[in-house]
């Protein structure tokens, strides 16, 4: 009986570690998975829900073809199935889809809808995929969003620095905005230390929902290693804090924690 149940669960454990399914990092409902051939997926106004197909060019590149109704996305993978370098959306037969990415041309005409190629823009941030672990990881973290969007904090709200640091600015004016959207928070300011400040929830670090709901809220710094932040938003007094701890190596090995303090009213 023992042997059944470790076969059983060694089946589950290698059935996870193969599984190609990949989550929108900006949307974790759409995906592309390739374990199952298919893909549902959204590019700005641009949707696509169809199975997937992988080519490699006579050029050796790698494609991933998603087939639609009459609309086709071609996607350049990068050395990551996850990862993609171009993209291409087409109106057109399928065929020459398919034939476009074994060949990396067509004499049929195909109408592009779009493409990194006629448009300069974040392609990457459109399209960067996270595995499973990431995704239940993810998806617990963005629960933080759907709490503060209850208590109807979601947001953006203009604000005036009046401390920074020990530093009072009070008589200075020293503004920007503040916004809290389902994935984390942005702070844009003219203060010099404050230009653009980004970070993203953490659902390990806010464990009490309901301090979260009173706009207490404890996320990472984005870009940052061992560094988090931490937000008191008070609507009804009209002011907030923002305290940020960062872990610092210096020249000598020695680990330094760096703190920060940020205080401002909040104006509308």
């Amino acid at each position: 009986m023992n042997k059944i149940k470790f076969s059983f669960f060694f089946f589950l454990m290698t059935l996870s570690a193969h599984s190609q399914k990949y989550y929108d990092l900006n949307d974790l409902k759409y995906f592309i998975d390739f374990t199952n051939k298919k893909a549902n997926l959204k590019f700005q106004d641009l949707k696509i829900n169809g199975p997937i197909e992988e080519f490699i060019s006579h050029y050796g590149n790698r494609y991933t073809v998603v087939r639609g109704d009459s609309i086709h996305w071609l996607l350049q993978q990068s050395d990551k199935r996850n990862k993609y370098l171009s993209y291409l959306i087409l109106k057109g037969e399928y065929r020459e889809v398919q034939n476009l990415a074994k060949w990396e041309y067509t004499n049929k005409k195909l109408e592009v809808l779009a493409s990194d190629r006629i448009f300069s823009g974040y392609f990457n941030d459109y399209f960067n995929f996270v595995d499973e672990v990431e995704y239940q990881k993810l998806s617990s973290d963005r629960l933080i969003g759907n709490y503060l969007n209850d208590a109807n904090l979601l947001g953006e709200y203009k604000i005036k620095v009046y401390r920074d640091n020990g530093i009072n600015f009070f008589d200075l004016d020293i503004v920007g905005t503040i916004e809290l959207n389902r994935k984390g928070i942005v702070i844009e300011t003219n203060l010099p230390t404050l230009t653009r400040f980004t970070g993203s929830y953490d659902s390990q670090l806010n464990t009490n929902v309901e301090f979260v709901k009173k706009g207490i809220i404890v996320g990472n710094i984005d870009f940052k290693e061992k560094a988090i932040f931490s937000l008191n938003l008070d609507l009804e007094k009209k002011v907030g804090t923002l305290s940020t701890l960062e872990m610092e190596v210096d020249k000598e090995g020695v680990e330094l924690k760096k703190r920060k303090t940020t205080t401002f009213i909040i104006q509308d």
